[in-house]
This record gives structure tokens, C-alpha cells and sequence, in this order.
């Protein structure tokens, strides 16, 4: 029996591969859930939808996430839309 994360983890992976628009506004609320799993997947459904809605999460949480992996995910996604990748400040 799937988990929470699990569930909600493939349900991104369906509402990124289905090409709806209006999916956008229950991903860009994943984007806040505790899992990391459920956030990354979110990123990179946002990622395959695009549009303005999905821009603008992405960037809301770029570089901000706690999970390296799910930051690698954001970027990915942001990249995909053709928004370049941000260099780290140098110190």
C-alpha cells in the first residue's frame, strides 16, 4: 500500500504528464508540502506544464528549499522554461 508521500508523489507525476493547465494551482501547493519527495515532483511537473502560474512558484522557491535535491529539481524545471541558471554569490 503506497504511503502519503508515494501517493501524492505519483499524483504530481500524472498532473505534470497530463498537460492541464489547471493542475498548476495543486502543484504550486505541493511545492510547500513537509516531504521533500512530494516537492521535488511538484518542481518538475511544474516544469513539464510551464506557463506563467508555474514560473513564478518555481522561482518563488528557487534556491530556498532545505533539500538539495529538491533545489536541483526547481532548477531543472526552471531551465526547462528557459530560464537560465542563477551562478551561487561568490564570497
Amino acid at each position: 500500500r503506497a504511503k502519503r508521500r508515494g501517493l501524492l508523489r505519483n499524483a504530481a507525476v500524472a498532473l505534470g504528464n497530463s498537460g492541464n493547465p489547471a493542475a498548476v494551482p495543486a502543484l504550486v501547493a505541493a511545492l510547500d508540502d513537509p516531504e521533500p519527495l512530494v516537492r521535488g515532483h511538484a518542481a518538475w511537473a511544474l516544469g513539464a506544464l510551464g506557463g506563467a502560474g508555474a514560473r513564478t512558484a518555481l522561482e518563488r522557491v528557487r534556491g530556498r528549499d532545505p533539500d538539495a535535491l529538491v533545489r536541483a529539481e526547481v532548477t531543472a524545471a526552471l531551465e526547462r522554461l528557459g530560464m537560465p541558471q542563477i551562478a551561487a554569490p561568490s564570497a
